[in-house]
């Protein structure tokens, strides 16, 4: 059979021939070739019509029929190594992998192949498995029939019958390798594969299963048999009714080691939703079968937002808030709201989560921990909002809790590097702490031009609370230095946001050619417009976990002027490319960010816009998400 021109599917499409984009491979080796018979008979019984060329992978030994070509890959040395082999053989970008011990049961749609096919090419991921053994985790937005299947998940890469990436499927191969050796390992090696795996939520090719480990399935044989279809018995003997009733049993537990995400009930222990968040927490929700939020109050008095929980399921809990005050070795200080949700080991036990997440390391994640001991089969995560900076200051009762929490905890999501690294310094053990980058709906916020006229090109722009940690009085200080010595460039800086602070800010003393105006509190949704119109973004924190305004000004083609003391900072702000950074305590540095920043020239600061917005567009609310998702599918699978 001559091979068929390599096309790419696009083209193929176009030209309205799917087919010539995809062949089938049944994968062999002459010691098998007893199966050959029975196969085929039942191939072209139920596929009869199949527009595919069809490949079987052998030593040396040919089946004799002018619709199949037989590849020979010679000395049976390995699967994976004939596999390889095969492979090169075959021209064509996707490959149908059937193997010789998986019989059709059933008749084979053109259309529902064509359009399988279709589909893993829009998704443009490495294979779209046909038999949902085990089942997908994850839905896939535009597509019901069809499921993602996590990167850590068990049998992530499976010989089941699936449509694969040519390309892809050979990077996934090594040699000396078993069929259960490439799913094993395979499935390890695929995590670090950005293509999706994909599998079919209904069997969209019936097979049957007759052969394992050299041996015929005792139900196959005797169904086959009747049937008269080239049977050879004598080849190979018939599996034993123990060993068939194990493999039966160990076919049950792979089929569900790990709940579909999609079944899931999952808790998530919070104080409050910043408007921020809400993306994130949208996607969480379309991720799972369900998602709780319980709430230790609906907002903070300093917290200046409005309630957006729309779509959330949320449940603001029975809480005792105790008022106490963090001071900070780095010399500020400020009020602190220490909520004891009262009635959350109830409210858990109504809802009964598979999967407890509890943000912070206070006492909402103690009573988590309560609950997931009390209910063993449940899994705990904590959501660690912390940085080495952050941390500081917060006392011995503080740190010894967080001890205990390490020591029992089945994950972490730790907010940034700092994040990480403040858990190691507690003893959390490194596999299960899973890192996560803070993000928003930062489309929101590159809608407007990216471009700046002349007089917004130098406009600094700072939005967030007015308080010592934010590290306002320093960097004005040093802004008013930097105009003082530039009396000839007038300096703009707008400040939005309130705060105990502000009225000390209104009456700082500047210089005439630096300009301060003060907009107050805005509703979250205005944003976009102000960010549109300043040039520069300012976060002079003292001490921030992350700084979610960052990815914000970053979307709107601002290049930041930062502190290290945010992570989103020193995770996002590259110097010189799209911002420039600095040590707050050092006012040298403040004073030379400013000098790069009110010096750069339009074409510099054009080129640190685009690579700004390219930056913040790159980190999504999926992205997040996908970060949660790791950390669940890592505590379930240990389980």
């Amino acid at each position: 059979m001559p091979l068929l021109p390599s096309a790419g599917l696009d083209e193929a499409i176009r030209a309205g021939d799917v087919t010539a984009a995809c062949s089938v491979l049944v994968v062999s080796c002459d010691r098998y070739r007893d199966l050959w018979p029975p196969f085929f008979h039942q191939f072209w019984k139920y596929w009869p019509a199949c527009p595919f060329p069809v490949y079987l992978g052998a030593n040396t030994a040919t089946w004799h029929d002018p619709r199949v070509c037989t590849l020979h890959a010679g000395a049976d040395e390995s699967w994976s190594k004939s596999l390889k082999f095969f492979l090169s053989r075959i021209p064509s970008r996707y490959v149908l992998v059937l193997l010789e011990d998986f019989f059709l049961d059933g008749p084979v749609s053109n259309a529902g192949i064509a359009s399988s096919l279709e589909t893993l090419e829009g998704l443009d991921g490495t294979v779209l498995r046909l038999v949902p053994n085990p089942p997908p985790d994850l839905a896939v937005k535009n597509h019901p029939g069809v499921g993602e299947i996590h990167r850590l998940a068990p049998f992530r890469v499976s010989a089941q019958p699936g449509i694969w990436n040519r390309s892809a499927l050979l990077a996934v191969l090594r040699d000396g390798e078993s069929a259960w050796d490439f799913e094993h390992r395979g499935t390890l090696r695929s995590q670090t594969d950005t293509r999706g795996y994909f599998c079919m939520r209904a069997t969209s090719l019936v097979c049957r299963h007759v052969v394992e480990q050299g041996k015929w399935f005792r139900p196959a044989a005797r169904y086959y048999g009747k049937l008269n279809i080239g049977c050879d018995f004598a080849a190979r003997p018939t599996m034993g009714a123990l060993t068939a009733a194990k493999k039966f049993a160990g076919q049950r537990m792979r089929r569900r080691q790990m709940p579909a995400f999609e079944e899931l009930r999952v808790a998530l222990l919070t104080n409050l939703i910043p408007p921020y968040h809400k993306p994130v927490l949208d996607c969480m929700a379309r991720r799972y079968g369900s998602l709780r939020v319980l709430l230790s109050t609906p907002m903070e008095a300093n917290r200046p937002w409005k309630l957006e929980w729309q779509g959330l399921d949320v449940v603001v809990q029975k809480t005792w808030t105790i008022s106490g005050r963090w001071r900070h070795p780095g010399g500020f200080s400020e009020p602190l709201a220490v909520h004891l949700p009262l009635d959350t080991l109830a409210q858990l036990k109504r809802y009964r989560p598979h999967v407890v997440i509890s943000v912070e390391m206070g006492m909402r994640t103690l009573l988590a921990a309560v609950y997931r001991k009390l209910n063993r089969r449940s899994r705990w995560i904590v959501w660690a909002e912390v940085s080495e900076t952050t941390e500081q200051g917060r006392g011995l009762l503080r740190r010894m809790i967080r001890l205990l929490l390490c020591r029992h905890a089945d994950a972490f999501l730790a907010v940034g590097s700092s994040g990480v690294r403040y858990l190691h310094s507690l003893g959390a053990a490194p596999t299960k702490i899973f890192p996560l980058r803070y993000t928003t709906n930062v489309e929101r916020f590159s809608a407007n031009e990216i471009e700046r006229p002349p007089e917004r090109a130098h406009r600094f722009l700072y939005a967030g609370q007015l308080i010592e940690r934010k590290g306002l009085v320093p960097f004005l200080e040093t802004l008013s230095k930097w105009a003082t010595a530039h009396p000839a460039r007038n300096v703009e800086f707008v400040i939005v946001g309130d705060g105990p602070l502000r009225a000390s800010l209104e009456t700082f003393a500047a210089p005439e050619n630096l300009e301060v105006r003060f907009r107050g509190n805005l509703p979250y949704e205005e944003l976009p417009r102000v960010y549109s119109e300043a040039g520069l973004f300012v976060l002079p924190t003292l001490a921030d976990t992350w700084g979610v305004v960052v990815n914000e000004a970053l979307a709107a083609g601002l290049p930041v002027l930062g502190s290290v003391r945010a992570q989103a900072v020193t995770e996002l702000v590259d110097d010189g490319k799209n911002g420039w950074t600095f040590e707050p305590g050092r006012p040298e540095e403040i004073y030379s960010a400013i000098d790069r920043a009110m010096n750069a020239s339009s074409e510099q600061l054009d080129a640190m816009r685009a690579h700004a917005r390219s930056t913040a567009l790159a980190l999504t609310p999926d992205d997040a998400a996908r970060f949660i998702d790791d950390a669940i599918a890592a505590t379930l699978k240990a389980g």
